[in-house]
């Protein structure tokens, strides 16, 4: 028999799950939270196979509750239970260590299959989560490719050295000075430097070449 402990602030949403998952023979519910203190004190007590865990919930969030439950002598394993479709809970949650995180939309089967594959050691989230990582995922390979597609930005020596010297706040004549060049130079390279950088003013370019890492070439 497969123990199961059900974390969830609200009693309706709480005895639906239940029906759910005593549905299969193979499944108790052995003990029931309203908040993640109790959910703590009880995976202590009760030592389940399973935790499922909501993540909004007063005294202790599923999030803050999740480490604590993960780190109990019985080392149950632990699945967020959440509304939330947002890529930073979903992190958050794979960052705490969980096994599986299962949107509240999720049917029956969806929810059983989950707590059967977590307890084969395999980590599961439901249909709306992977649709969410594997969307992200391929933003995130987009705004790479776009990173890569942008030209590099090249400067000469001549004008590294005097973004070095804007960077320290040397004005125009300081750096003619210091460069042994006129001030009408200057104001050339400045004015190469801002085309080549999109940049307006002397702030805007400090942030840009810090931002491209143009001193670390």
């Amino acid at each position: 028999m497969l123990k199961i402990l059900l974390a969830d602030d609200h009693h309706l949403v709480r005895s639906g799950i239940k029906i759910f998952l005593e549905s299969e023979e193979e499944f108790e519910v052995i003990g029931e939270a309203k908040n993640g203190n109790e959910a703590i004190t009880k995976a202590k007590e009760l030592k389940p196979d399973v935790v499922l865990l909501d993540i909004s919930m007063p005294d202790k969030n599923g999030l803050e509750a999740a480490p604590e439950i993960l780190n109990t002598p019985s080392s149950p394993k632990v699945i967020m239970l959440s509304m939330y479709l947002d890529e930073q809970y979903i992190n958050s949650c794979m960052e705490a260590g969980v096994h599986g995180y299962i949107h509240k939309g999720a049917d029956k089967d969806e929810l059983i299959n989950g707590v059967k594959k977590v307890m084969e050691g395999i980590s599961f989230y439901s249909k709306d989560v992977r649709d969410v990582m594997v969307n992200n995922y391929i933003t995130s390979l987009k705004k790479k490719k776009q990173q890569l597609a942008q030209p590099k930005i090249n400067l000469t020596k001549r004008e590294l050295e005097i973004v070095k010297l804007i960077m320290k706040g040397y004005t125009s004549n300081q750096i003619a000075e210091e460069l042994f060049i006129s001030n009408r130079t200057v104001d050339t390279h400045r004015a190469n430097l801002m085309q080549k950088l999109d940049v307006k003013n002397s702030i805007e370019l400090i942030n840009k070449v810090t931002e491209e890492r143009l001193l670390q070439e």
